[in-house]
């Protein structure tokens, strides 16, 4: 199964397959016809319309007011597999969306210390480096938290929302950026030679982020169209000044002076495609073709459809 696949269906937990898996188990083999069995599923399938039906004037809970449940939506998407009618990835993702609501006042108490946490650790390693009073620590730790509190209440919201994709979620946790506001403090606390160390080390810092990730990224299209020297070399620049965490004054380990710079406001994909020679890029398009057909076979085989309009090739993944 391809990475992509991969990382969509973990989104799909345990809970979910196994209590999917055992609907689709009762569900699947249906009782011989006019034997007493079948006559049994019929009487109890009456039994339930009518109890759901009562439950519907009845039920005045806080769940109900809120639609579905999460397991009406298990049921749902069992019975449309049973019929064969079409499930996509989205289709699990929002049935899930109630449980996550339920869910929402732990997760985000767990998220607030995880938060704190992390923000007092990175206080506390500047101090021991870069001299920070206890006030600037205590500063740092406000900020820190600020920023990613925000950010992870506008993910919680993205995840909740109705009109919020599978892969509209996967993009925006991905964007999340753990020290946003760590610069701004930091410039802030530190003069002198104390700051200029501290902006050559976060330069350095992001430059190693910067070359993992585009590091990474020409080697799968190395393995795919089979680059030259010269066009590894391109394709690295490219992609590495495309890159959100790009600053003109990194400089990268192997990578000798010369190349084009990348057009203002270029895609990675469209980086990558500037280097490529008209056979390579053929190359590239079957490879792609080929993941989307492995993808869309992966996905049948336990029950799902792909839209038309899945991209596997996206910048989660490319």
């Amino acid at each position: 199964m391809n990475s992509s696949l991969r990382s969509l269906l973990t989104l799909a937990t345990g809970t979910f397959i196994g209590a999917l898996g055992a609907v689709l188990l009762q569900r699947s083999l249906p009782p011989q016809e006019g034997s007493p069995e079948e006559q049994v599923a019929v009487l109890q399938n009456d039994l339930k319309k009518a109890e759901q039906q009562l439950r519907t004037f009845t039920d005045t809970s806080p769940r109900k007011r809120f639609g579905a449940t999460t397991s009406d939506n298990i049921r749902s998407i069992a019975q449309a597999i049973k019929d064969g009618k079409p499930v996509t990835p989205d289709d699990i993702f929002r049935s899930f969306k109630p449980l996550l609501r339920d869910l929402s006042p732990l997760t985000e108490r767990m998220r607030a210390i995880e938060i704190k946490r992390s923000a007092e650790a990175r206080a506390g390693a500047y101090a021991r480096k870069y001299g920070l009073s206890q006030q600037q620590q205590n500063l740092l730790v406000e900020n820190l938290v600020r920023h990613n509190t925000e950010q992870t209440k506008t993910l919680q919201e993205e995840m909740l929302s109705d009109h919020t994709t599978m892969r509209d979620y996967m993009k925006a946790q991905r964007d999340m950026e753990s020290d946003l506001g760590l610069d701004e403090s930091m410039t802030q606390f530190l003069s002198g030679e104390k700051r200029q160390e501290f902006l050559a080390d976060r330069l350095d810092e992001k430059a190693q982020r910067v070359q993992h990730e585009t590091d990474g990224r020409v080697k799968r299209i190395d393995d795919i169209v089979k680059l030259d020297d010269q066009q590894r070399h391109q394709l690295f620049l490219n992609l590495a000044q495309t890159s959100p965490h790009y600053d003109p004054q990194m400089s990268f380990d192997g990578l000798q002076d010369g190349g084009t710079p990348a057009a203002q406001g270029m895609s990675q994909e469209q980086a990558m495609l500037s280097v490529l020679r008209p056979e390579q890029r053929q190359a590239y398009e079957s490879h792609r073709e080929n993941r989307q057909q492995a993808a869309r076979e992966d996905a049948a085989a336990i029950g799902l459809t792909l839209p038309d309009n899945w991209d596997m090739d996206d910048d989660i993944d490319f």
